[in-house]
């Protein structure tokens, strides 16, 4: 079925309109209709798939008020077609009358005052009074009545003759043009509230749009799950109606948001959180978003059994240290060394050289090593849940705390050790409390008043410049200090290049199971290549390069080209260094070779024809025979 449909009780439109589709090059259906069974007509239309109908005059109107679902395009009446109507009257009668809305009659005042005659006029508002105009206008003895066929239908004085006002070929294609242009427009804002809908319906919080009324206007399938609602109950209705206190109204007024604020809704306790929706300083709506508190809870809680099973034991053992280089085995003798002693040990190097690792080696010469060993990432944790992480809580400490209350993660590490990451992103208001840790021995949980005596080893890892974060005052002096009686630095892979080799083979063994290639190593320039990169993310990226590696291999040895592969954009200027390197022919003698083949594949591909060679070189007939002689 065609997208566009032109509906006419009028013949003469019908050819013009076939005309106007053609020339647009539209598929338009078109089809004469009744005034009676226009709407029937319309909406079979419409049900066939057709997006916008094309009418014109009362009928256009009555489509219009009509329920249909897609969009009526008016086919307007242009002052050409006035003039052209206005022209056929007078070959008929002098005296011309024409009966119609304000707009229309508005064209026909600019028409008299420049053909210098008038024409007798009567304005409608509403289709019902055409028979009454037709009847005025027929008192004041005109010889010609011009209009619609609503008005030329109701003429009933056999000496007054008709002329149809029908609208012109520019007028159909204006329409179509039009229609063509609300179809790109509905389905752009189609395909962008389908998005839309599919984000709200994916959301797990429940989200509410209200207009300036209170009305509510969007509403996601979350809301109708947490407030037990029936499916489609919502939309339409007013917002107080269907959760008591939204206090949504009070945004609407005062045009402030509210944030955070725990409520009942509809016997649900909630988190919620509402903002006004504003365009040039205007209130015009308002959201709501909420969560279910039990569901947070719930969330909070699997967060913590997932940190606390990942910590409580340690994953890495000697097995997992691999490197021969006088920096890195220094290192390794100090974790030895600092691991028979309970004093704090600060981790120091750059992202990806594997202080979790050394944390974990720690743990397991220590005599701790048959404790619990809890790591935790300070920045991985928001800092208002830290807190109760690392401390815990007793029952109604704050709105949400669990029943019962929760063991924080420094009891949890009694008798063992804890390994705090990234302590260099500890909040400030954080430090003090972490301080207190390490000099009094003993923790107090949040919403509590009882001192718990703890006996823990703390391990301290960051990649940042502690003393210029101390010279600043982001970090306290004295918490540095304190965590820094032991110092192990670990060597960048940069430091330590002649480990590589040793690494690469580790992690083609630790790797192979997974992936299931048969790799035997690295060819010695691959190799090379590797050992060339500066390794800004360390030992993390080397393994992600030699997965790569494995897996675009052709061959058992990871060659070279496999390598610059592997490491893509990273890896770039060392193809520029390694072209420079492997192919020392003079860069004039390859251009020379390069000239010579292109100019070969040309004439092969004309035929040997040097008039069409030279075009397509972009150079002289002469030049061509110049070059073709010193090959």
């Amino acid at each position: 079925m065609s997208e566009i449909a032109i509906l006419t009780p009028i013949d003469a439109l019908i050819q013009v309109s076939k005309e106007a589709a053609k020339k647009t090059g539209e598929d338009v259906a078109i089809r004469k209709v009744s005034f009676r069974n226009a709407i029937a007509a319309a909406k079979e239309f419409e049900k066939a798939g057709t997006e916008v109908i094309i009418s014109r005059g009362t009928l256009g109107l009555k489509l219009i008020e009509s329920d249909l679902s897609i969009p009526v395009v008016q086919i307007p009446i242009t002052g050409y077609d006035l003039l052209r109507t206005i022209k056929e009257a007078q070959k008929l009668g002098q005296k011309i009358g024409i009966a119609d809305t304000r707009d229309v009659l508005q064209g026909i005042q600019t028409i008299e005052s420049v053909l210098g005659f008038s024409i007798e006029k009567h304005c409608i508002i509403v289709p019902e009074e055409a028979e009454a105009a037709v009847e005025a206008l027929s008192k004041k003895e005109i010889d010609v009545l011009i209009g619609k066929s609503i008005f030329t239908n109701k003429v009933k004085n056999n000496s007054i003759k008709t002329v149809i006002l029908t609208s012109g070929e520019e007028s159909v294609i204006q329409a179509i043009h039009e229609a063509r242009s609300l179809i790109e427009v509905r389905r752009t804002e189609l395909k962008r509230t389908k998005e839309l809908q599919a984000i709200l319906d994916f959301i797990a919080d429940g989200v509410i749009a209200v207009d300036e009324k209170g009305v509510i206007t969007v509403c996601n399938p979350s809301v109708y799950s947490i407030l037990n609602l029936p499916y489609d109950s919502v939309i339409g209705k007013q917002i107080d109606d269907i959760l008591v206190n939204s206090q949504m109204k009070k945004v609407l007024s005062t045009g402030k948001e509210e944030l955070n604020r725990i409520q009942d809704a509809n016997g649900v306790k909630v988190i919620a959180n509402r903002i006004p929706i504003r365009h040039e300083q205007k209130v015009f709506g308002a959201v709501c978003t909420f969560q279910e508190v039990h569901r947070l809870q719930q969330q909070e809680q699997e967060i913590r059994k997932k940190l606390l099973h990942r910590g409580h034991v340690t994953k890495y053992s000697l097995n997992n240290i691999v490197g021969e280089s006088e920096m890195y085995q220094k290192a390794i003798e100090k974790v030895k060394k600092y691991s028979q002693v309970d004093s704090t040990i600060l981790l120091t190097g750059e992202t990806g050289v594997g202080k979790e690792v050394f944390a974990h080696l720690i743990h397991s010469f220590s005599k701790r090593t048959e404790g619990p060993f809890v790591a935790v990432n300070c920045a991985a944790i928001p800092e208002n849940l830290l807190e109760s992480e690392l401390f815990g809580y007793v029952e109604g400490a704050f709105t949400g705390a669990k029943k019962g209350g929760k063991t924080g993660l420094f009891e949890l590490a009694h008798q063992g050790t804890i390994f705090l990451d990234e302590i260099g992103e500890l909040a400030e208001s954080l430090q003090a409390q972490l301080l207190r840790v390490l000099q009094e021995g003993e923790v107090m949980r949040l919403g509590d008043e009882r001192v718990i005596p703890i006996n823990i080893r703390v391990i301290a890892a960051s990649n940042r410049d502690f003393e210029k974060m101390v010279e600043d005052g982001s970090f306290r002096a004295d918490l540095y200090y304190r965590l820094n009686i032991l110092d192990i630095p670990i060597p960048s892979l940069r430091e330590r290049i002649l480990d590589i080799p040793l690494l690469c083979d580790f992690f083609i063994k630790e790797l192979e199971p997974g992936i299931r290639r048969n790799i035997k190593g690295f060819t010695a320039e691959a190799m090379k290549i590797m050992q060339s990169y500066h390794w800004p993310g360390n030992i993390r990226q080397l393994r992600n390069i030699v997965e790569r590696a494995m897996i675009l291999s052709p061959e058992k040895l990871i060659d070279s080209e496999t390598v610059l592969a592997a490491g893509g954009k990273d890896f770039s200027k060392l193809h520029v260094l390694k072209q420079h390197s492997i192919n020392e022919v003079d860069e004039e003698t390859k251009l020379q070779n390069y000239e010579k083949e292109y100019i070969l594949n040309v004439l092969k591909q004309v035929n040997g024809n040097k008039t069409e060679a030279a075009k397509i070189l972009g150079i002289g007939r002469t030049t061509l025979w110049r070059k073709i002689n010193s090959l």
